[in-house]
């Protein structure tokens, strides 16, 4: 049953002080949803901090407080608390929004990711007791290979995606900025962070991204049937994420058709040449032109940019594609939280 749009909500966010967590709460000070309380609980050692919400400090938790009685929960706490959460969630029959992917596996919780729901997936939304966060990885790509799939189907994705420091929240980017200050100074190196190696000047095969729910995700959405290699490298960047795509058609599809398809699709940019879509400048006014879209072209911005695209030399011609794609992980997931508690809320 829909809640009446005018009647102020009461929220809760766990894990309130991490990226996502604060990001949520900011998002939801910017937004115009009637708030009357908002409770940000956070492990004992942030507990006691403040943050502030439209213009009021508000006190961080580390005590859960009573959540019957409440109308929505955020989850973006480590994984390994989120479903201790969700249980207490439920025996108090609160909507539970988790963020964490511990709910994956779970194929009867819905895991939205399309920007605008069809009718059944709308009205599940609306009574869902619990919605699981697609993570940003599968939020970014699955608009692209939905739309590939009904216009020419989609045998197989190979991708490397590269993955910032801020994968690992913000103790990650706390690590890699001592890390690299010490290198700098030449001083002792901190003790390795939540990587558990340093990241300054290197890269971390393997690391950042849970390449596993990713999985788990896209079969989910598009079964057994689609073939996929996914890699994972962690690079020495504070934000973004980025990935090469190298991805196989049933049907040929020529690249003016693909840049279409793509251009029509809902807060995705092609950027067909150039340096991207802010334009980063020219370091030597006789150097080569720096091409994009990079992960600081997408920082701070909702949109997935795609650029880079070409045929795969190695399969018929239109039937493989390589592309690049780069977007603000930590903005996505954050904007896609929020969307989906405005579906259950009946806010949006």
């Amino acid at each position: 049953m829909i809640q009446d749009p005018v009647q102020p909500r009461r929220l809760v966010v766990f894990g309130a002080t991490g990226h996502l967590g604060r990001e949520v709460v900011d998002r939801l000070a910017d937004g115009g949803w009637p708030i009357s309380e908002l409770v940000c609980v956070a492990s004992s050692e942030s507990g006691g901090l403040d943050l502030e919400f439209r213009g009021e400090p508000l006190d961080v938790l580390s005590e859960w407080p009573r959540l019957q009685g409440r109308d929505l929960v955020f989850v973006c706490t480590p994984r390994e608390v989120a479903l201790e959460v969700v249980r207490e969630a439920l025996r108090a029959e609160v909507p539970c929004i988790d963020c964490t992917g511990a709910l994956v596996e779970r194929p009867e919780v819905p895991m939205p990711v399309r920007a605008t729901e069809l009718e059944g997936e709308r009205a599940e939304l609306e009574r869902a007791p619990l919605i699981a966060l697609a993570s940003p990885t599968t939020i970014a790509w699955a608009p692209l290979l939905e739309a590939l799939t009904a216009a020419a189907g989609v045998s197989r994705v190979v991708a490397t995606v590269l993955s910032s420091a801020s994968a690992w929240g913000r103790q990650g980017v706390v690590a890699l900025s001592e890390e690299s200050i010490a290198l700098f100074n030449q001083a002792e190196a901190p003790g390795s962070g939540p990587a558990g190696q340093a990241v300054a000047f290197d890269v971390i095969p393997g690391g950042g991204l849970d390449t596993r729910r990713v999985e788990l995700e896209l079969e989910r959405l598009f079964g057994k049937s689609l073939r996929l290699a996914l890699s994972s490298v962690q690079v020495p960047t504070f934000v973004g994420e980025g990935a090469a795509l190298s991805i196989e058609l049933d049907s040929p599809l020529e690249q003016k058709a693909l840049e279409t398809l793509l251009e029509r699709l809902p807060h995705v940019t092609v950027v067909t040449e150039g340096a991207g879509s802010r334009g980063l400048a020219l370091v030597e006014e006789e150097g080569p032109e720096p091409t994009g879209p990079t992960l600081r072209d997408s920082a701070g911005s909702n949109e997935i940019l795609v650029g880079r695209l070409r045929p795969d030399p190695s399969l018929p011609l239109g039937q493989g594609w390589l592309l690049w794609i780069s977007f603000d992980p930590l903005g996505l997931a954050a904007e896609q939280a929020l969307r989906v508690a405005g579906r259950r809320l009946g806010l949006s």
